[in-house]
């Protein structure tokens, strides 16, 4: 491969440290030669960092000084391939396992293609191999409440029953892998840190779509995703995805209308029922609802007066 360009491979943890283990040794085995493992711990509150930095000697670990999210932590990431020349940023969650071959692809992409976000065929198990996602919609294609985050109809199938069917093309990416170009974060900065966690990736590709910088599925690049690993932490740690969920679907569905905000207030009793639950909530003092609608409904609220960032915190949930 011509050029070579330099890659950053930043790797968030936080809690899972297992998990972590797996995705770097992983990316040791790369068949592409010019890539640096960058892992962030997002202060997690067990030994990750230590587990880490001793497992890892020869890579680049650090800590960041609190968890305010997925952008966040892997924004520490970011300044760093800002700040040391580095050409491309490859953000992977720390659930991945890749495959030698994936940078390889992912790198021939971009090298074709130029500036664009890079994403790639995503399996659920590496065996039977059952995709989870593989490029199905296109970047422009409006977003539908009834389909989102969902949005693969390849998603479910064997990949050696399809694979001949898959073809790189522009598409909807998802935040578990994304190749970016560090002069597009230079020209066009990173993420938006106030989600904390869902729909960053989805505003970010959107937003750069609409300033001319699309986003890219490659087919050939595959890696595996462990689903909501971090969710597993605890019984009430599903929550935290509820409230965040609810929140920053409503908040994305402002900037890009797909009728997340209609549908979800007509479940929930509409202006009347949101008002009745932010007065409820505030006179008892307390929750009166079941866990799963207090923080749907929370998240509601909180996307109503525009409430950002980090509220919710998945450290008292654990």
């Amino acid at each position: 491969m011509q050029n070579f360009p330099s890659v950053l491979i930043v790797v968030l943890n936080w809690m899972k440290y297992e998990d972590t283990i797996n995705c770097v040794r992983s990316l040791q085995q790369l068949d592409y030669s010019n890539f640096t493992i960058y892992v962030v711990d997002n202060a997690s509150e067990n030994e990750s960092f230590q587990v880490l930095k001793e497992t890892f000697p020869n890579e680049i670990v650090v800590q960041s000084n609190e968890n305010n999210g997925y952008a966040a932590g892997n924004k520490i990431g970011s300044d760093y391939a800002l700040a040391h020349g580095f050409d491309l940023l490859w953000v992977l969650n720390n659930d991945c396992v890749v495959r030698k071959e994936s940078l390889t692809h992912l790198v021939e992409s971009y090298l074709k293609f130029g500036d664009a976000l890079y994403s790639n065929t995503t399996l659920m198990s590496e065996n039977p191999d059952i995709i989870h996602y593989a490029g199905t919609y296109a970047i422009d294609e409006p977003l539908q409440p009834d389909k989102y985050p969902t949005y693969d109809k390849w998603k479910g199938k064997l990949l050696d029953e399809v694979k001949d069917e898959l073809v790189d093309s522009p598409a909807r990416i998802y935040g578990h892998s994304m190749l970016i170009p560090v002069i597009v974060i230079k020209k066009y900065g990173f993420m938006d840190t106030n989600y904390f966690m869902f729909c960053e990736e989805t505003d970010y590709t959107l937003s750069l779509h609409q300033k001319g910088i699309t986003s890219r599925f490659v087919a050939k690049a595959i890696i595996t995703h462990i689903s909501t690993s971090t969710f597993k932490l605890s019984p009430k740690m599903k929550y935290i995805g509820t409230y965040y969920g609810a929140r920053n679907r409503f908040h994305l569905d402002r900037k890009f209308p797909n009728g997340f905000r209609d549908k979800i207030m007509k479940q929930h009793g509409g202006w009347k029922g949101m008002v009745k639950f932010a007065l409820l909530n505030r006179l008892l003092g307390r929750q009166y609802l079941s866990d799963e609608v207090h923080y749907t409904m929370l998240g509601i609220w909180h996307a109503i007066i525009n409430k950002r960032g980090k509220v919710i915190s998945p450290e008292k949930l654990l």
